[in-house]
């Protein structure tokens, strides 16, 4: 019934329309015409950002301020969740802690992670800086002593890193300008003792991805840095006279793990290597001992090095 009474008015309104056109057409000129009126006479959308700052200042200072949220008195004492400072193992896992090239483009200057030796006593951390103009990104790399009159929670929160007498032990691409070229400096992680640190440095192209690793151990009793280059030739040279592999005419690399845990003075790496179709190809787990200077072959086929973990970041979690 309701569906024929709505079909009827849709009749008789088209019925009007047609033998009336005069009507029809002043009932809706008159409907067009009060719209476009109104429109007209509506205050004018600011089209640029001037007109909106000129419109702006007309708005009083009593309607400008926002009036902060009320919230109950009784809510307050619950209102911020409980927080708490724990410490966690850095180097987990092993040897998979890089620098983010998108963070430190769109910062420019990115804030570190501060790692502490496993007493808590030193710490170390990188520092990254983007030049728009170059496209490049370099690097420094800290030890700091820290302040132990202080329990090590608060140590850790009273290091300011911004101080700019700051002295790195490490630089990587600070003096040179090269376009698309970045060099990460980064710690693999502290030695058990805390008279070691393990520093990485990637080198690479913005565009094209990573090319080389090397390899750096800081002592810090003598502040010395030594680059273990002796490691890098020895794995080349071995795979050169034993299988007549030349690993400069493919993308060769190490990753670092971290010491080993069962000779604080010993570095384990494991070394990799990208066939023609692009297939990574593992070729040993090696180690190099820091104060003899000895590079061996642990396992061409596994691995699996244990590995001490001993550097410490404190992190705010909720209780």
């Amino acid at each position: 019934m309701e569906k024929r009474i709505k079909a009827a008015k849709i009749f008789f309104v088209l019925l009007l329309l047609l033998v009336s056109p005069v009507w029809s057409f002043e009932f809706f000129g008159s409907f067009f015409e009060k719209n476009k009126k109104e429109t007209m006479s509506a205050p004018k959308m600011p089209q640029t950002k001037q007109e909106w700052l000129e419109e702006a200042k007309s708005i009083p200072l009593k309607d400008r301020v926002i009036e902060p949220i009320k919230e109950p008195e009784s809510d307050k004492k619950n209102y911020y969740p409980k927080t708490n400072y724990v410490f966690e193992k850095y180097n987990y896992p092993q040897g998979k802690r890089e620098f983010n090239i998108e963070n430190i483009k769109k910062y420019l200057i990115s804030n570190p992670i501060i790692i502490a030796d496993i007493n808590c006593r030193f710490i170390a951390y990188s520092k990254y800086y983007y030049s728009p103009y170059n496209n490049q990104i370099s690097s420094r790399f800290f030890v700091e002593k820290l302040d132990t009159t202080k329990n090590k929670t608060r140590r850790i929160l009273a290091y300011n890193h911004d101080q700019k007498t700051r002295k790195p032990v490490l630089e990587a691409g600070v003096k040179e300008q090269y376009p698309n070229l970045f060099n990460g400096l980064t710690l693999v992680d502290w030695s058990n003792d805390s008279k070691k640190v393990l520093i990485k440095e990637k080198v690479g192209s913005t565009q094209g991805g990573i090319y080389k690793t090397n390899l750096y151990v800081y002592f810090l009793e003598s502040d010395y840095v030594i680059k273990l280059n002796k490691l890098d030739n020895t794995i080349k040279n071995y795979f050169l006279d034993d299988s007549n592999i030349d690993f400069d005419n493919y993308r060769y690399f190490i990753e670092p793990l971290g010491f080993s845990a069962d000779n604080d003075d010993v570095i384990v790496v494991l070394c990799y290597c990208y066939n023609k179709e692009g297939k990574k190809v593992f070729f040993g787990a090696w180690g190099f001992n820091c104060m003899t200077r000895e590079v061996f072959l642990y396992s061409r086929t596994n691995p699996s090095i244990p590995i001490s973990l001993n550097g410490l970041i404190l992190k705010r979690v909720l209780e």
